[in-house]
């Protein structure tokens, strides 16, 4: 079948951007298509590659871009008329409303699929109804109906975990662990991240306890962070490398991942870690603590710098043996829990009932 992964983001777009390459890249079952702006990450990758079934398309969600969404709209109509579309499987609020107002203004018929990465609650009763009623299937990326006030029992519902390419996600040097220890986040450094509460916790070791710590960070450098990040300099040693379009080599210096998000609906960077060899620390919220067991990593409460710096005490007390069976129970468990494969099985099993199922 022909399937258009939409995505309103116009810059990098985090999880949404890794979500639609990874179903692009490991479902050969189907032709795809990708509606984004042509300034976003995702479509600048998929150029870079060659690939040749990208779509320049924008999602404006404001009444003061009225005219854009006109455009945009007949746009996306077009586009599913040309390439014969049969599923828009839509990632965000923007693009799942111009995907059901396509829906009205052409002779194709197609089936909307909408994906929920957030864990933002679903407060007006219209977006409630659209969720509901007018997509022909919403799939969850973690267990997030329950905490989201939804009916679990609802048919259109599905609840399918991220997956990543575990092979691609792999070390290539054996796990070894010596005395310093350096922790590593590839997961964004917005303030929901946490990683604030990771450099207070640290800021409060003894001397020769920071010493021994080393803090690397991956991601984009904002400029509202710079009176932040030279405080976290002045803490222990950090180091803010910025974005890597490949954290692999990085990860694979490392000896323990971060995120300690307060916000985090299903991460794969927390799963690419842990495929990296990575035991984790993390925040008590449900959708990250649920796999980071105490043979895999450390689970500490949200926002709470004394309940970190409890678990760094306990981390360096910790023989390097101790670190390295710690390390190879990371890969264990993403094994066992974080592989492509199902994630693709399952949203295909969604395509399939939604286009078996009526108009």
């Amino acid at each position: 079948m022909n399937i258009l992964y939409t995505n309103i983001h116009r810059n990098d777009g985090g999880g949404h951007t890794v979500y639609i390459l990874s179903l692009l890249r490991n479902n050969p079952e189907h032709s795809i298509f990708v509606a984004c702006a042509p300034t976003s990450l995702l479509y600048t990758t998929l150029r870079d590659q060659g690939y040749d079934k990208i779509i320049p398309i924008e999602f404006p969600g404001k009444l003061k871009q009225l005219r854009s969404l006109v455009e945009n709209t007949l746009a996306l109509k077009r586009a599913i008329e040309k390439y014969q579309i049969d599923i828009v499987h839509t990632n965000g609020s923007n693009d799942n409303r111009m995907a059901l107002y396509a829906s009205w203004i052409t002779r194709k018929k197609f089936k909307v699929v909408f994906t929920k990465h957030n864990v933002i609650k679903i407060k007006g009763w219209l977006s409630r109804l659209r969720l509901k009623w007018f997509n022909d299937a919403a799939i969850f990326v973690a267990n997030l109906l329950e905490p989201l006030g939804l009916d679990k029992t609802h048919p259109r519902y599905h609840v399918i975990a991220n997956g990543i390419d575990l092979e691609h996600w792999k070390r290539t040097q054996p796990v070894a662990t010596g005395r310093h220890l350096t922790l590593i986040s590839h997961a964004g450094a917005s303030r929901h991240k946490g990683w604030q509460h990771l450099m207070e916790a640290i800021a409060g070791l003894e001397e020769e306890e920071k010493k021994r710590l080393t803090v690397v960070m991956l991601a984009r450098h904002e400029e509202e962070m710079e009176k932040e990040l030279a405080e976290a300099g002045r803490i222990c040693d950090f180091r803010f490398p910025g974005f890597m379009a490949d954290v692999r080599p990085e990860l694979e210096k490392a000896d323990i991942g971060f995120l300690l998000s307060y916000k985090e609906a299903c991460s794969f960077s927390l799963r690419e870690m842990m495929a990296m060899s990575l035991p984790m620390i993390t925040s008590d919220f449900f959708t990250l603590a649920e796999f980071v067991d105490p043979g895999c990593g450390w689970v500490t409460k949200m926002k709470d710098s004394e309940s970190i710096r409890a678990a760094l005490r306990k981390i360096l007390a910790l023989s390097p043996e101790q670190m390295d069976l710690m390390k190879k129970e990371a890969r264990e468990k993403a094994e066992a829990y974080f592989a492509i494969e199902a994630m693709i099985r399952e949203t295909n099993a969604v395509y399939d009932q939604v286009m078996k199922s009526g108009s």
